[in-house]
């Protein structure tokens, strides 16, 4: 298990730092969210965001939304993905939150199946997706980093141990690269 409180990296001129869901931790307010779409066989799907490149889908909190249904928006919408169940991995606490606002923010982070991947909407931010297993993510993934790699790591480890205990099969949707 990684050492949380040490483990932290820059994204886009902010300290970011990851807290498991199991940690009791006083976290800010949340303002992002972040969506690590699993298969089931180790495969994670990324959005190829315009300007930014493989990421995973991730997006702001409109105002009046929960967590949870600003995750399935945003995979929706980078993604195509039409997610069947979310599981709370952990936060991401980010400082500051952002140019505009210097206190600490929080992102969280959520694991999930897709029931289905349909077609990008032609607004989307996102020019395609892709499967990529764990191996391919550090070559693919838009500012990688050893926090990244150890939060995937973890999300992997979570995925098998739920989705062992769920009996879920790895009927994965149709990849589309």
């Amino acid at each position: 298990m990684s050492d949380w409180h040490t483990l932290q990296a820059m994204w886009a001129g902010r300290q970011m730092r990851f807290v498991p869901a199991e940690v009791a931790e006083p976290l800010p307010p949340p303002r992002y969210v972040v969506v690590l779409v699993a298969d089931g066989a180790g495969r994670y799907l990324l959005a190829n965001i315009r300007a930014r490149g493989y990421c995973a889908p991730s997006g702001h909190i409109e105002p009046a939304e929960s967590p949870e249904a600003a995750a399935r928006r945003e995979a929706y919408e980078e993604t195509g993905a039409v997610l069947a169940e979310l599981h709370r991995l952990g936060t991401y606490v980010l400082s500051p939150c952002s140019s505009s606002v210097p206190e600490p923010c929080s992102a969280p982070l959520f694991l999930a199946r897709a029931e289905r991947i349909d077609p990008l909407k032609g607004e989307s931010e996102s020019q395609g997706i892709y499967w990529a297993t764990l191996e391919e993510l550090p070559t693919l993934y838009y500012d990688w980093s050893p926090l990244l790699k150890a939060v995937f790591e973890y999300a992997e480890q979570r995925r098998q141990a739920l989705w062992q205990r769920q009996n879920v099969g790895e009927n994965t949707p149709a990849a589309v690269d």
